[in-house]
């Protein structure tokens, strides 16, 4: 079974922000052949009894929420996302003891598609996903081209307050965040939950994971200790909370974003001395080595304000690598550009492809070009920044196409970057990855999702 996609999602509380609101932040790692788009949907009313998640259908409402969130192409769930309420979600791949199960059901991706639809609040998406974690489990294969079943972990964070949930099976443990929080793919809660399943400890008592005479840990008592990744885990998850810890206060979206674009590995290396290599799936920010690998496909950053006026939150969305894409402005009550969605055809132009296949050349000669494209990347993201804050409500669009538009001259700068430095920068044909547009070209293999 391959080793599943990883993330990193944060949350900075309003007590610790510059901006006095809460500051969430997400990269979703993927398979690199996962194209990964933003998705919207407005509010909806609905007739039909059942919506059919990714692989099984569960019992619909009669009401959803808006949202703007981010989708691997072929999964009816989400990554990441934020609703109009202001309520932003994120999930990571766990590893249990209790063994992942391949049958057909509910995705850990799907749960955070299903939280911002019908969740308005941090706690009430957690009642609602763990009431329908007891329910219906979570299963099946959250990899494309594979067959790999995880368990997962989430962040819910909305304008007052922010969660973490760790689940193994139907089993699960919540902790209330104080200031920050970060989670990864390994668990993080131990002692100190507030909230946990009524058999969760029995469960583990039942397995020999847990000593009754002692105190219990989540951590402990549920993670898979023979995973071979987990140092790797252990490290981003260090990294994390090392960064949150020594920001102090004033984190702001800029600050956040450095964190997503941060790279280090298991050999200690940072800044200019960092290359793509086996090692790079203990960075943060995530490229893959050989197409076996994972690599950061999108990432957010959301300022949540609470505001209606300005659709609850401020979301800021990067397409492929954050360390060399440009974050683009984005609001619930305004349209996400065409550009940023799934195109309509695959035979249209498609940013996300474009950026990152420009991003494959750059990786090629990373010691070279990378520290040129980061210089590019600073630069047009720290204007949008310093325009956000006075942006008029009615302005707001205005900056959205300014961002994009600046997004887009920024990968063709780079493209012309590589061109003239004469190198080839491609993709080696022994990579698959090289051949996976031409695969998916026809459409053939899409899946019908929203």
């Amino acid at each position: 079974m391959k080793f599943s996609p990883s993330c990193d999602t944060m949350v900075a509380l309003g007590s610790v922000t510059a901006c006095g609101h809460p500051v969430f932040a997400k990269n979703s790692d993927r398979e690199p052949n996962e194209a990964q788009y933003l998705v919207q949907q407005p509010r909806a009313t609905h007739e039909e009894p059942m919506v059919q998640c990714t692989h099984v259908a569960i019992p619909q409402v009669e009401r959803t929420h808006a949202f703007i969130g981010s989708q691997p192409w072929w999964i009816w769930g989400l990554e990441h996302g934020v609703n109009e309420f202001g309520l932003a979600v994120g999930n990571e791949a766990a590893w249990s003891r209790d063994e992942a199960s391949l049958e057909p059901g509910l995705l850990g991706m799907d749960y955070v598609r299903i939280a911002l639809e019908r969740a308005t609040t941090a706690t009430q998406a957690l009642e609602l996903v763990t009431g329908l974690l007891e329910e219906h489990g979570q299963s099946g294969s959250c990899s494309f081209e594979g067959q790999t079943a995880y368990q997962n972990s989430f962040i819910f964070a909305d304008p007052t307050t922010a969660w973490v949930l760790e689940t193994s099976g139907r089993h699960w443990a919540a902790r209330q965040v104080t200031d920050v929080a970060s989670i990864s793919n390994v668990y993080s809660i131990g002692t100190q939950y507030d909230r946990i399943s009524r058999d969760a400890v029995q469960h583990a008592v039942d397995n020999g994971w847990h000593d009754p005479s002692q105190p219990f840990s989540w951590t402990l008592a549920y993670t898979d200790t023979g995973l071979d990744r987990l140092p790797s885990c252990r490290a981003r998850l260090g990294r994390s909370g090392s960064l949150l810890a020594g920001e102090g206060p004033g984190v702001g979206p800029a600050t956040m974003m450095g964190f997503l674009r941060d790279h280090s590995d298991d050999s200690g290396r940072t800044g200019n001395d960092w290359a793509p290599s086996a090692s790079s799936e203990g960075s943060l920010c995530m490229h893959a080595a050989t197409a076996e690998g994972f690599e950061t496909a999108a990432s957010v950053v959301a300022e949540l304000h609470g505001d209606p006026a300005r659709g609850g939150a401020t979301i800021w969305a990067s397409a492929a690598s954050p360390c060399m894409s440009v974050f683009v402005p984005l609001w619930n009550d305004l349209e996400v550009p065409a550009q940023l969605r799934r195109p309509e055809s695959m035979a249209g132009p498609d940013f996300w492809w474009r950026t990152e296949t420009t991003q494959r050349r750059v990786e090629r000669y990373f010691d070279v070009l990378h520290p040129v494209v980061a210089r590019l990347v600073d630069v047009a993201q720290a204007d949008l920044l310093a325009a956000e804050p006075t942006t008029p409500v009615d302005g707001r669009a205005d900056l959205t196409r300014q961002a994009l538009a600046a997004a887009q001259t920024h990968v063709e700068h780079v493209a012309d970057l590589v061109d003239r430095t004469g190198f080839e920068g491609r993709v080696p044909a022994t990579d698959r990855r090289a051949t996976y547009l031409d695969d998916v070209g026809t459409g053939a293999s899409l899946p019908a999702t929203a």
